[in-house]
């Protein structure tokens, strides 16, 4: 099988945080290892856009919207569709990947202005309505450019395929195990706490639950005793949720903020227990893969996504997070119960393994191959 010249194309990347950006950054990274020459044409965040400019090409500037319970990245240039077109005809590629095209964005323009084979990766679930059913009013044509869709998940391809019949292929995220292991550093915070912690990585956002999270430490802080709760990541709920704690527990929750690309491994494996109470919206669970790479129990709220990666009770726990006693007791096993926290800590560095962006590269690969029938 030769080699092949491949282009990435998404609205979310690094500098900005998030599943989508660990997904181009690793699957690249993964397909060059293969010997693959990959690029990635994204648009630019400001000046921290340099520590992530190795074979990626910017347009334009990111704008940031609220959607979804969440936020959602698109491209702004008055000469967009322009740019685009100009640099897929100075560039020759054998496959153009775009993600999440079916809205108006940059990965739109790229499959609809691409003279090259299209494959499109879906990540996105909803918080209530499917907008799904929106766009298949209006994105047709850039649905039939599409020569196979790729779904991160069942759950993400249940949502489409009502609205978009195509050919469908079901590739989850990866992790990357070389990144996310039990061993190395940890973050300088658990060397000064001396305690047990629970820790959430993510935006704090609506969609996200961390204020479900806090409630429920604060509600039930009498079975927690000395631990610790960390948040850690940046959004527009972090004021509202500093103000909420309450000043006897001020010293016991802390708010790190955004986490330098290279330091979140070390964010990870320094807890005892790492938990997402994603209300919805989720149609994976990246974080989650990431957490038990890092040898750390996972307790996930029981939503569409998760359960594609969570064997309730056996490599994490599953909870309604919204039944703040279920929540907390699962937490407090997680943190206390030696032989259950052994058990899903061997289970979920399994479970890793298992995802490992190697062997998820495989198969994107041979997507590319069929499609080209090489």
């Amino acid at each position: 099988m030769r080699n092949l010249k491949i282009l990435q194309v998404s609205d979310a990347y690094y500098p900005f945080p998030g599943g989508v950006s660990e997904h181009l950054y690793s699957l690249s990274k993964s397909l060059r290892k293969r010997g693959h020459e990959v690029y990635i044409l994204t648009t630019s965040y400001g000046k921290e856009d340099e520590r992530f400019n190795d074979h990626v090409h910017r347009v334009g500037k990111v704008i940031i919207l609220p959607l979804n319970k969440s936020q959602i990245t698109l491209t702004f240039d008055p000469l967009l569709a322009f740019k685009v077109r100009k640099f897929l005809k100075r560039n020759s590629f054998d496959i153009v990947h775009t993600h999440g095209p079916l809205a108006p964005n940059l990965p739109c323009l790229a499959t609809v202005f691409s003279p090259y084979p299209v494959v499109s990766t879906f990540h996105t679930s909803f918080v209530g309505f499917n907008w799904y059913r929106v766009s298949s009013w209006f994105f047709k044509f850039v649905w039939k450019k599409i020569k196979v869709a790729i779904a991160v998940s069942k759950t993400a391809k249940n949502l489409m395929e009502p609205y978009f019949k195509g050919n469908y292929e079901i590739i989850p995220n990866g992790v990357d195990t070389e990144r996310f292991k039990p061993d190395g550093d940890v973050h300088p915070i658990y060397k000064n706490l001396n305690a047990k912690t629970i820790l959430f990585i993510g935006r704090l956002e609506p969609r996200k639950g961390p204020d479900i999270l806090l409630k429920t430490f604060i509600e039930f802080e009498n079975i927690f005793k000395d631990a610790h709760l960390i948040f850690a990541g940046d959004g527009p709920l972090r004021k509202e949720l500093e103000e909420t704690v309450p000043p006897r527990l001020r010293k016991r929750v802390h708010f790190l903020g955004r986490i330098p690309f290279e330091a979140l491994p070390s964010v990870y494996r320094g807890a005892d227990v790492y938990t997402s109470p994603a209300i919805g919206g989720e149609t994976f669970g990246l974080v989650l893969l990431e957490s038990m790479a890092s040898g750390v129990p996972v307790v996930a709220a029981r939503n569409e996504g998760y359960v594609n990666v969570i064997k309730n009770g056996e490599n994490g726990i599953l909870v309604n997070v919204k039944d703040r006693r279920e929540y907390a007791y699962a937490l407090y096993k997680a943190l206390n119960d030696e032989s259950l926290r052994n058990k899903l800590i061997k289970n979920g560095i399994r479970t890793s393994i298992e995802y490992s962006w190697d062997r998820v590269a495989e198969r994107v690969e041979e997507v590319y191959y069929r499609i080209i029938k090489v």
